[in-house]
Parts: structure tokens; sequence; C-alpha cells
């Protein structure tokens, strides 16, 4: 057997859930805009993007090469400072090596007695082909109240060009930007801009010495790993002549310190031994990301807070659809994909959106909404459980307590619930084991669920719904395509095999909102019933018979026997005649009265018509006019042809009898609501208002004394039978009116 869905759980209060999800969704959005403008998640930011930005960094360039002034190199020669005879030795090896630039990153703000040996060494370098950057330091705070000074180098001038190398770690303190340029009285690009010919932004604005230096184009540095992975060679070896030419020709070469007594390091999101750069491989980075065209930089405030509030509503919304579990395992996944989406962002775009406002909001959103859907859910259940309390009106065999807090009020009104769930279900089975007919819970998948002891008698100890097939083959389907049809409820009558007849209603059993659980089936024994009207119906077709029978032979000895008194002839024919139609009448009502007659569509304006011209020859006879009004169109409703031809000959024949010679009988066809109503209109001498109580009885003959007093009463039960009406009325002017209705 095909497996049904699930049965669904009792409904929630929609409205209030869906009121406590707006208020959570809408409370995380304010917390999404608290942290993107208060920053207090930074640190989570920080934490994220190193290690989207150390996860497989791109290698380094190989045209980008960093000449250490290492530990080993100050030991050979001689502690720093150096004499500057040594930097102009450097720059003379370099330039002669074919360098294609030279970022000196060593200050040489205060004079020297053999700064002219530098200033020739650059001169040479610079006729050489090779452009020598040095960079320039900010003194801050200046001096006589400026905010900073320029302390520019004393070597070089005109020959070398000249950058900022100003650092501004983050606020954990580490280094993770450094800018383009910088304006200050004048503009200053960044020593890496100057080295990788990169083009400043637009828009100089000189800055007064009142205020500080401004800060132009920040850019995210692209670093390339733990210290050491840029080619890194000794300033000794330099030197010494031991750095072959082709390592060096057509190069960016920086020169800068290495070593850690220098204090030229830096925290960076490199993952080194000491998690320290020294300043000049930072330099090498940001150089390679220039000249490979790796832009990175951080998207404004506004970019965060999208991500946080597009995250959010996702997470809203699967959680409002999924369940628990499945929202859950989408929360965690959503969590998961802004952390790999905001890395992916940086990596393919070169744009870091900071997800950590985003992600704190995803991983509140499921806990918030459990809470308060469990807290809506809790007071709902506390609700229901008490007013099932109240209806059921059963006592818990339990003890009450004080409750000491809400769950364990909930607590108690469940074991409390389930106390009065089994007294139901106690008295439910009782009940229906206790009824006289065998009835039957049949659930939605096929199985009896409740089989009372008559049941058990009829299909077996142990019923199933194949015995019932057996025992009752001509049993339609009871399955859930049965179920789902609104009209499923089936009645009908059934031999068993034993030779019973079973009057059998199989009822859709639902709850309270209408979902089918199953089928409430019913077997009544029915077989003395329908014996019963067996024996009923040969009785009738027996009296009629015997009633019948002696008046027909009656008649005929009449009309054989010429010697008889006319006027005796005449009675003894009127009786004879008036017994034959009270049979032929008691019978035709017997069974109007019996019912579980045929019905199908009929048109009654047709037999209206059929009865009238069924009645021409009395009419004519009695030189009465029979009309029809409204005859010429439909007029259909569900009944039985036979039995409402019957009832219209009746009703107008009757009319016709009491109908004065050269008169109308009115036969009237309308709609009336949701009715169709037959009007009968004669103009004789009406209904004796005393009569007109007990006219539709049995035996209540008219003023005439040849009716038997069954016509009218067989119109009644066909009337009733057919869910109608019959009554009587004055005519206007004199006479009676008729009136039937039925439904259209």
């Amino acid at each position: 057997m095909r497996a049904e869905p699930a049965l669904a759980p009792p409904s929630l209060p929609p409205r209030r859930l869906l009121r406590e999800w707006l208020l959570v969704g809408l409370a995380l959005t304010l917390l999404a805009a608290a942290l993107v403008a208060s920053g207090v998640v930074r640190r989570l930011d920080y934490l994220l993007y190193d290690l989207a930005l150390i996860t497989a960094p791109p290698p380094p360039p190989d045209d980008v090469v960093v000449i250490g002034i290492d530990e080993a190199s100050l030991a050979a020669l001689g502690p720093w400072p150096w004499p500057r005879a040594r930097h102009a030795a450097a720059i003379d090896r370099l330039a002669a090596a074919g360098a294609r630039s030279i970022g000196y990153d060593v200050l040489f703000a205060e004079p020297a007695a053999d700064d002219a040996a530098l200033d020739a060494a650059i001169r040479r370098a610079a006729a050489r082909g090779t452009r020598v950057v040095l960079p320039l330091q900010f003194d801050v705070p200046g001096r006589d109240g400026r905010a900073y000074d320029e302390l520019l180098p004393v070597v070089g001038r005109g020959a070398a060009a000249v950058g900022h190398s100003a650092v501004h770690p983050d606020a954990d303190g580490v280094l993770r930007s450094l800018d383009l340029a910088v304006d200050g009285s004048r503009r200053w690009p960044h020593v890496a801009a100057l080295l990788a010919d990169a083009s400043p932004p637009p828009g100089f604005v000189a800055q007064p010495a009142s205020a500080p230096p401004r800060r132009v184009g920040p850019r995210l540095v692209g670093f390339r790993g733990a210290p050491g992975s840029f080619r890194t060679l000794p300033f000794r070896a330099l030197l010494a002549g031991e750095v072959p030419p082709a390592w060096l020709k057509d190069r960016i070469v920086l020169v800068g310190a290495t070593a850690a007594g220098l204090n030229d390091q830096y925290a960076t999101p490199t993952l080194g031994e000491t998690g320290l750069l020294p300043g000049v491989e930072i330099e090498a980075s940001f150089v390679a990301d220039l000249t490979q065209g790796r832009r990175l930089e951080r998207a404004g405030a506004w970019a965060g807070l999208v991500l946080a509030l597009a995250a959010l509503w996702l997470a809203m919304a699967a959680l409002l659809r999924l369940r628990p579990g499945r929202a859950a395992a989408a929360s965690t996944a959503l969590a998961v994909l802004v952390v790999v989406g905001a890395a992916l962002l940086l990596r393919l775009g070169g744009w870091w959106v900071a997800p950590g406002p985003a992600l704190i909001v995803v991983l509140l959103a499921q806990p918030l909404w459990a809470w308060r859907r469990l807290a809506v859910v809790n007071r709902w259940m506390v609700a229901e459980l008490a007013e099932l309390g109240n209806r059921t009106g059963l006592v818990s065999r339990r003890r009450a307590e004080a409750p000491a807090d809400p769950v364990t009020r909930s607590t108690q009104l469940l074991a409390a619930t389930i106390d009065r769930v089994e007294e139901l279900q106690d008295i439910a089975e009782a009940a229906i084991r206790g009824l006289p007919d065998a009835t039957l819970l049949v659930d939605r998948l096929g199985g009896i669920a409740v089989a009372n002891t008559a049941a058990e008698a009829l299909f077996g100890p142990v019923p199933t719904l194949a015995a019932v097939s057996a025992t009752f083959p001509a049993l339609p389907p009871l399955d859930g395509a049965a179920l789902a049809d609104p009209a499923s409820p089936w009645h009908g009558e059934s031999h068993a095999r034993d030779g019973s007849i079973r009057d059998i209603r199989a009822t859709p059993w639902r709850v309270r909102d209408g979902l089918p659980l199953g089928w409430i089936m019913r077997f009544a024994d029915i077989t003395a019933l329908r014996r019963a009207e067996a024996a009923r119906e040969e009785a009738l077709q027996l009296l009629t018979h015997d009633m019948r029978a002696p008046q027909a032979s009656i008649l005929a000895l009449i009309a054989a026997e010429p010697g008889l008194p006319p006027a005796l002839a005449q009675r003894l024919s009127q009786l004879a005649r008036r017994t034959v139609a009270l049979a032929d009448g008691y019978l035709q009502l017997a069974r109007a009265e019996a019912g579980g007659q045929v019905m199908s569509e009929v048109d009654l304006a047709a037999i209206v018509t059929e009865a009238i011209d069924e009645l021409w020859p009395q009419s004519r006879a009695a030189s009465v006019r029979i009309t029809g009004e409204g005859l010429d169109e439909e007029a259909l409703l569900t009944g039985n042809y036979q039995l409402l031809l019957r009832a219209a000959v009746n009703l107008i024949g009757n009319a016709v009898k009491f109908a004065p010679a050269g008169s109308e009988v009115e036969c009237q066809l309308a709609a009336a609501g949701e009715q169709w109503r037959l009007d009968v209109v004669d103009h004789g001498p009406g209904v004796d208002p005393a009569v007109r109580g007990r006219l539709f009885g049995r035996f209540r003959a008219g003023p005439d004394a040849e009716g038997v007093g069954l016509g009218l009463a067989f119109v009644r039960s066909v009337a009733t039978s057919h869910g109608g009406s019959i009554a009587c009325t004055d005519t206007p002017g004199g006479g009676a009116t008729f009136t039937l209705r039925l439904p259209r």
C-alpha cells in the first residue's frame, strides 16, 4: 500500500509566530547596524581577514629583490649606523649590475661628512638609467606649533626620487595597509608607488602646517607570506661581489634593515615564527601588488551592512520555513558561506567586505528565534491544555501542586491532560465496543484501529481490511483518494457471505480542522427488516388482489344480468368501483410511504403536461377545461417520475372533480426561490375550514361521496419524500387552490 504523508501537527497561532519572527528580525537588524557603526567586532573582522589573506598567498614575483641589512652583515661590516660611503658603494654595485630601480629604505635626514660620496653614487646610478628612491620622514609634532615637519633626505637632491614610507597599523597593532600617497605641503607618493611607476590618485589638496598630513588611496597589502618569502640577499654579500649581476639586472631592488635590532619590523597577518615582518619586505609586497595590478581595498561600512542584512534575512526566511533541525543546519551553512564568500570576494575581486557583523547576527538568529518560538509554543500549549481540561470536564488522577515556574506549570498541565485523554480513550473504546452494530475505525493507511465486539464476531477476532473486503465483495475502495473527496461518505447495502443483509455506512473520520484520519464504518444487520418489508409488500399485493378480484366479478355479473333493477345495479356498481379505487389508492400510498425510490433528474413541467393529457377524457366528460401556465420552460428537479406523475394526476383530478361544469382548472408552474411552485386552482365549492386541517390525512374524503380519502394523502407523502410540501388555500372569488412546493 502506498505510504501516506505524516499527519500535520496542531496549528500554532500563525499571527503570533509571525509577529515574534518579525520582532526577532528587526532586533537583529538593529544589532547589525550597531555592530557596523560601532566597530565592536572589528577584531573579529581582522582575524577573518588575516585568515583569508594568508590562505594560499600568491608567490612573490622574480623582478623584486631585497638586499637585507641583517645580523650577519652588521657583524661583518660593523655596528649601525654605517658610513655613507658604504651605502654609496652598494648603490654603485646595484647600478653596475643593471638594476631597474633602487628603493633605499634608509633615512638620511641628518648631514654627515661623507654625504658627497653618496650624492655622487646616486648621480652615477641616474646616469646609468637606474633610478634611486629615498624615503622622507614626517616628524610629528613639528616645531614652532606646526602639526608636522617634513624631513627630506640630505643627499641625492635633484637626482633621487623622494617618497613617503609612513605606516599606520590598525587598532590591534597589526599593519595591513599602506597609503599610495600622503598630502602635505605637496603630494608625496609612497616609495613603492615610485618604484612601480604607479600613478597617484587625483585630487591633491595642500595641507596647512597646522593640519596633519592627509592619507590618500589606502590599499591593503597583499603579503606574500612569512619573512624571507622574497629573494633576499645579505648586504655583506653585495659589497663583497658575491651576488651575480644576473640576479639584479632589470629588477626592482629594495635595500633595508632585516635585523631585529634595527627596530624596523611590524606585526602583520603573516605567520612567521615571531609574526613580525621587516619594513623592507612590507614595501616589497606593496611593490609586487602595484606591478602585478593586484588591488586590494576595504569596502565601505555600507557594504558590511548590506552583507549583514542580506545574510540575516536569508537566515530568518530559512528559520521561518524550515523545520528546526534543517533551519539550524541552514543557518550554520549560511554563516560558513558568509566567511567563504568574503574570502572569495577578496581573492577574486580585491574587495574586503567585513563579515563580522553578518556572522554574528546569523549565528544569533537561530537561538533567538528558537527561544521566542518556544515561548510562544509554551504559552499556546498551556492555554490549549487548560482549555482542553475545561472542555472535557474530567478530573485528573494526579494530585495538583502549586507551580513553581512556567515549565513546571506546563508539565503539570500536560500530565493532567494525559490523564484526561486516557480516561476519554477508555470511555470512547467502551462506547464503541458496546455498540450493537458491527463498527470499525479504519485509519488512512488501511489498518483497523478499533473494532467492537460485534465486528469481531462478524469478521474474526483480529479484523483486517482484507477480511472485510472478503465478507463484502461489493464494498468500494476506501483509500486516500476517497478520503480526499468532499463527497466521500458512502452508504449502501450488501449481502454478506453468510446470507445476511447489511446496511453499510462509511463516514470520514476527521479532526476539527477537517484533516481526514480514516473511516468510521458501521455494518447494521437489516436482514429482518428487509424480510419484513418483503412480507409487507407481499401482503399488500395479496390484499389488493383479494379486494380487486371480487369487485371485478361483481362488476362482470352486473353487466351480464340485465334483469337487475337499474337503481340497484347502479348502486352495486358504484360500491364495487369505490372498493377497487380504495385498493389501488392504498397500494400506491403504501409504496410512496415505503421510500427507497430511484431518483433522477426530471422535468416537472413535462410531468404536469402529461397529467393534464391523461385527465382530458375526465375533464371533457365533466365539461371542465384544464389550462396550463409556465409549462413551456423546463422545471428540472431530482425526483421519481412515476410518483410525481401520479401525485399531479391526483391533485389535478381532485380539482376537476369539484369544479362546476363550464369552469376552468388552472395549473400554474413557476420558480419561487429555491423551489418550484405548482398551483392547481379550481372554482368549485371550496374547502370547509373545519375540514382543511385534516384534508391530507388518510380516508378523509371530500364532500363527494365517491372519494375514498387516499388521493391527497398520497400527494402529501410524495411531496414529503421529495423534500417539499402541499397546502390548500381559498381561491379569491370561490374555490380552492392546492399549492405543491418541490426543491429545484
